[in-house]
């Protein structure tokens, strides 16, 4: 009785770290993207800063046509995407972080669950063969649920990397078909 008690304690110790563990790398994950963003956010002000400033210090109109051409405009849509892919390569790393995290999560309970069945089930009783068949069919279900929601899990997460690729990809193109679609304007 009293070392199951401790299998049970033990486990909700051991279930307890991996929760702390999970909450700590999603806070970390979070700050490191909070981080990216805010230093991928302040290189790409500061180069729009010094764009704005050389446009400020032009006295003859014609002077700002390079940077309405559709060269100008390229070069403010390659500065964004690299922005962009910046964000998207610190969300994906942070993302993989919790998923890992995750499944270490799902691991950990799952093997105590199983310790926790076997350890109940190699005490019971002569003659309960029955009920302890019936626990282990509902158990094996409930682990079956625990693989479901873990694949449900990576299949949002596929998803997500999926739409965020099919973003970039079509923003990528229809930047390109812009930029030939349309001529650089000459003034003289």
């Amino acid at each position: 009785m009293y070392q199951t008690n401790e299998k049970i304690t033990q486990s909700h110790q051991d279930s307890m770290a991996s929760i702390h563990a999970f909450g700590k790398k999603a806070v970390e994950s979070t700050h490191n993207l909070a981080q990216t963003q805010f230093d991928a956010s302040k290189e790409f002000i500061a180069k729009t800063q010094e764009k704005m400033m050389g446009i400020g210090k032009q006295k003859d109109p014609k002077d700002l046509m390079p940077v309405f051409t559709t060269q100008g405009f390229q070069e403010a849509s390659t500065d964004l995407m690299a922005y962009q892919a910046t964000l998207t390569a610190a969300l994906r790393k942070n993302h993989h972080e919790i998923m890992e995290k995750a499944d270490d999560a799902f691991d950990d309970a799952k093997k105590h669950l199983q310790e926790l069945v076997e350890g109940a089930i190699s005490k019971a009783p002569q003659g309960s063969e029955a009920y302890t068949s019936s626990f282990k069919m509902v158990f094996e279900a409930v682990l079956h649920g625990y693989d479901q929601v873990r694949s449900s899990v990576h299949d949002a997460y596929a998803h997500f990397g999926k739409t965020v690729d099919t973003a970039m990809t079509s923003h990528n193109q229809d930047t390109q078909k812009s930029a030939n679609k349309h001529k650089t304007v000459d003034v003289e």
